[in-house]
């Protein structure tokens, strides 16, 4: 259980990282505005939702491959709370971005973080082929 637990936090804090990295580095570089300022460009914003979706597969591939056979757990606790939490962003940060942005994270979340589950079983499968 605790290995399961550990890789559900891993994989959230590798696609945090990566998120607000890449959200510093496009402040940085004046192509998103500064933090707390409102982000209203459909075209940023559906940037943004590009990125964090791939790193959605990221960290959810690394949560499958630390949880090894609870790997399928991982990747829906991961899809299932990157959900949530990208609705409750959305309702507290009223004002900061469209409440569709975190509509689309939200719907999002579930296939991004199953597409990282299906990448690991691949090379599972791949692998196990390879014996």
């Amino acid at each position: 259980m605790i290995r399961l637990i550990l890789s559900i936090l891993a994989g959230f804090v590798v696609t945090a990282i990566l998120s607000t990295g890449t959200d510093f580095a496009f402040e940085s570089a004046g192509i998103l505005p500064p933090y707390g300022q409102p982000l209203m460009d459909t075209g940023l914003l559906l940037l943004a939702t590009s990125y964090r979706a791939i790193y959605q597969v990221i960290g959810s591939y690394l949560a499958a491959l630390l949880a090894r056979d609870r790997a399928n757990t991982a990747v829906w606790t991961l899809g299932i709370l990157g959900a949530a939490i990208w609705l409750v962003g959305g309702l507290t940060m009223k004002g900061y971005a469209p409440f569709w942005y975190s509509l689309l994270g939200a719907v999002l979340s579930l296939p991004t973080t199953l597409l990282g589950g299906k990448l690991y079983a691949l090379k599972m499968e791949k692998t196990a082929a390879a014996k």
